[in-house]
């Protein structure tokens, strides 16, 4: 089917109200894909989450794909090739592509697709997401006007992301603190993952918290796309190291389905028997100290504006944080001010209790 300007219109339109819905992350994503099919069909597709900072898959809604070429893609593919790639791509502002990866062809070629569009989805210079469109080997190659259709909802795509984020926080730590049941118990998930990426133990807590990870659409398993991003980081870096190094931990922060923030760190054991290394993952719930850590990120607030607001919130005034940090007055005023432009209120106060809530911020800021 080709595209005219008035279903392209319609589409764009349609993508856009969606975005700004309010949908939680799954929901929108399940929607955006739906309202861009009549304009850019497809035979598949993965729509993924990413951590902003390393571009690692932290969640994804599958369709059409086969479970084996999920998983050998999740768990190989991505974290040692294409993660990088994304955010090179990110960086040089080519937000769609047709272009595929050798290996990746090669996976597709068995899967029987042939045809592949790639949009990451950008804001403030983070990766948000990566919407991935295949059709089969026989089916037409994906056209111009669609890839340009594709850059002009992009933009729109990353900010419902982004905002679907910063909604999901504020669903987690509005339970939090009305002390709900559901998400109220913090004790961290502990799981072991063999060489074979198998999970082969896991404490009690660590069920819960693995479903509440679970992705839509494809089943890796017992492992979520966000564990298998870890462990396959992790095992990365070990491979590179030389003798001597300590091997670095790989860590992650993760939204589960309910909404709720998790920090997954993975680390390795010892040697087994057979020679591989384990690697041992704590699933950490996110505190209500962390999760203001995480929104000053969902609000693209610079390094200087956390670290100003940080002080704020311990109490200290404008003048004290002027000297502290080295700056006049008026300049950590501006930079008050500024963040407060990018959530959205007036005022220190608010500024605070955006950030940390109600009930939290008051504490802090004494």
């Amino acid at each position: 089917m080709g595209l005219t300007g008035s279903a392209e219109e319609a589409a764009l339109r349609s993508v856009k109200r969606a975005c700004y819905a309010g949908l939680d992350s799954v929901a929108l994503r399940t929607e955006v894909v739906r309202r861009i099919a009549p304009v850019v069909p497809h035979d598949a597709y993965s729509f993924a989450t990413s951590d902003p900072d390393t571009g690692l898959f932290t969640h994804v809604v599958v369709e059409g794909v086969p479970e084996e070429t999920s998983r050998v893609y999740a768990e190989l593919v991505y974290p040692q090739q294409e993660a990088m790639r994304m955010l090179d791509r990110v960086r040089s502002g080519e937000d769609v592509s047709t272009q595929t990866s050798a290996l990746f062809a090669e996976m597709l070629c068995a899967a029987g697709m042939g045809r592949e569009l790639n949009t990451v989805l950008c804001a403030r210079g983070g990766l948000w997401g990566d919407l991935c469109f295949l059709r089969e080997s026989r089916s037409a190659a994906y056209t111009e006007r669609e890839m340009r259709f594709m850059r002009r909802i992009a933009p729109h795509v990353a900010r419902g992301l982004k905002v679907a984020a910063t909604l999901d926080l504020a669903k987690d730590e509005a339970v939090l603190l009305a002390g709900g049941a559901e998400l109220s118990d913090s004790a961290p998930g502990v799981v072991v993952v063999d060489g074979r990426g198998r999970i082969v133990l896991r404490n009690p807590a660590a069920s819960p918290q693995l479903e509440d990870l679970a992705d839509v659409g494809v089943k890796t398993g017992n492992m979520p796309y966000a564990l298998l991003s870890a462990v396959s980081l992790l095992h990365a870096r070990h491979r590179q190291m030389g003798i001597d190094d300590a091997p670095e931990d790989a860590a992650l922060q993760v939204r589960g389905r309910s909404g709720r923030w998790y920090t997954l760190r993975a680390s390795l054991s010892e040697p087994t028997e057979r020679g591989d290394m384990p690697a041992v993952v704590t699933i950490q719930p996110a505190a209500p100290r962390e999760i203001a850590t995480i929104l000053t990120r969902l609000y693209g607030l610079s390094p200087r504006e956390r670290e100003i607001i940080a002080l704020t919130a311990r109490g200290a005034s404008t003048k004290a944080i002027a000297a502290q940090v080295g700056l006049s007055t008026y300049t950590v005023q501006e930079h008050l001010g500024n963040a407060c432009d990018k959530v959205g209120v007036r005022g220190r106060k608010a500024l605070l209790a955006k950030l940390f809530f109600d009930g939290y911020a008051p504490r802090l800021a004494g």
